[in-house]
This record gives C-alpha cells, structure tokens and sequence, in this order.
C-alpha cells in the first residue's frame, strides 16, 4: 500500500498537487523516447525524422521534447480532452518560446487521418490498450498508416508478464527537485476472458491524497497481437525491442525475436512502412 499522508518521505508540498505535473514526474521519460525514436529511424532510414506526431497526447509534453531536440523538429499532438491539452499549452509548449509554433495540439481522435504526413507516429505509456477490441485496433494503426509518409515509422511501448494479469498495487517513491511523492499503480481487476483490465493511478504527496487520479480500462495486448494487427492494417514489418538489461536502473532494448517471460517487462513495438 502507498504510504500515509504523515509519511515523512512525501515531502512534496501539497501546492504541488497537480495531476499533470505528477504524472509527468513519475510516469513520462520524454528524453529516453525521443533519442530513442531519433536513433532508430536514422538507422531505419538513413536520414533524420523531422515531423513526429503524439497520438494521445495529453499534456504534450513528448511533442515538446521532440521540438525542442532540432531546431528544425515539428510535432502534433492529438487528443480528446481538451482541457489536458489547455493544460499543455500553459505549462509545456509556452516554456518553448520561439518554438512553441514548431508544436501543434489538436482536440482530434487519434483515428484521424493527418496532413502533412509524418515522419513518426508514437503512441506511449500504453494509451493504444484503450482501443479494442482487436478489429478497432486494425482500424486505428491503418489510419496512422495513411498519416505516415512512404518511409515512416510507428513506435508503441507495451507490458506483460504473468504480474500484469494480476490485482495488485505497486507504490513507488518519486524525487523531484522539489520533493518527494508517492505514485501507487493499482490493476484492481483483470478478466482473463477479454484480457480488460480496470487500472488506476494514485498519488500522495505532504498533507494530499489523490486517490483515481488517473482510471483507464484497457485491453492487455501482447506484442503478438500487435504485430498481427499492425500487419492487417498494411505495414510491411514489425520489430519488437526487448530490454537486455541486467542493471535494473539501465535501459537496453534491442531487437528481439524471442525472449524469456518475466514477471513484468517493458517493450518497444516499430511498425515500418
């Protein structure tokens, strides 16, 4: 369980109590993605990518990271909610100055077929679980399909493991320049049958609780799965990248066509075009 509101080591003030910026904190690694998707497309395509779009973008702060490593880097951002993406461009893209035009946010549906045509389209934190079942994910990855250019990219991350089929919560402490808070992870329900799992995110920081700050209900897809619908929907191959690591506190994801179950993994999933 996450720890008590008296716990001295939720030293974030309680002013800090945002979920976006809690979120951000302890959930985003935006640096890792970017000279992650910036690596392998050049070793992909021989070329850099220029224009990245943000499926499910929330806050934009991926987008933001994206402009802000070239100068002559563009991104968008699609999302539903609008007032996360309101809460982006306040918070993320004003801090951008002169390259806050390079980022676009747009209240539109992932599904949506874009123009210009990018060079990549991600969508991270696992926010393409929510779309199923697996019919409707074939019709997603083939309109990102149509907003990629001839020589694009599709990036995913996902997880599994015998854990993630379980009801569990997972607290973990968070060091900010500001202080410490705790985010708990919570599966609070998992049907075997459809593979739908009911999850939440809860943070505590000094004198605040923000229980359900975030909810999602989401089908556990695995990289299979993904790999069959990516296929269906008219990309010509899939590489799955799979950590090497043995230092839990370093990241080494290689190309993988097969791999030892754990507990719990991460991955990384490349549609090519």
């Amino acid at each position: 369980m996450g720890k008590t509101k008296t716990d001295p080591d939720n030293t974030l003030p309680a002013r800090f109590a945002d979920r976006h910026k809690l979120y951000q904190w302890s959930v985003q690694v935006p640096d890792f993605e970017v000279k992650f998707m910036t690596r392998q497309f050049k070793k992909f395509r021989g070329r850099p990518a220029r224009l990245m779009r943000e499926d499910f973008c929330g806050t934009g702060i991926l987008a933001c990271e994206w402009v802000q490593a070239h100068r002559k880097n563009r991104a968008i951002g699609l999302d539903l909610d609008q007032s996360t993406l309101d809460w982006g461009v306040a918070h993320n893209v004003a801090r951008l100055g002169k390259g806050a035009d390079r980022v676009d946010l747009r209240c539109a549906d992932v599904r949506t077929v874009t123009d210009p045509p990018a060079d990549i389209v991600c969508a991270y934190n696992f926010s393409w679980f929510l779309i199923h079942p697996l019919d409707a994910l074939v019709d997603y990855f083939a309109a990102v399909r149509r907003s990629l250019a001839d020589d694009g990219l599709m990036f995913l991350d996902c997880y599994g493991g015998w854990e993630a089929q379980q009801v569990i919560e997972e607290p973990r402490l968070v060091e900010t320049p500001e202080g410490m808070f705790t985010y708990t992870w919570e599966q609070a329900d998992f049907d075997p049958i459809t593979n739908v799992a009911s999850c939440h995110i809860h943070f505590e920081l000094n004198g605040k609780r923000l229980r359900k700050a975030f909810t999602y209900q989401w089908r556990l897809y695995s990289p299979a799965e993904a790999r069959d619908a990516l296929l269906a929907a008219g990309f010509r191959d899939v590489v799955v990248y799979w950590d090497r690591s043995k230092d839990p506190d370093y990241d080494d994801y290689r190309p993988a066509t097969r791999a030892a179950n754990q507990p719990g993994w991460l991955a990384y999933i490349v549609g090519v075009v």
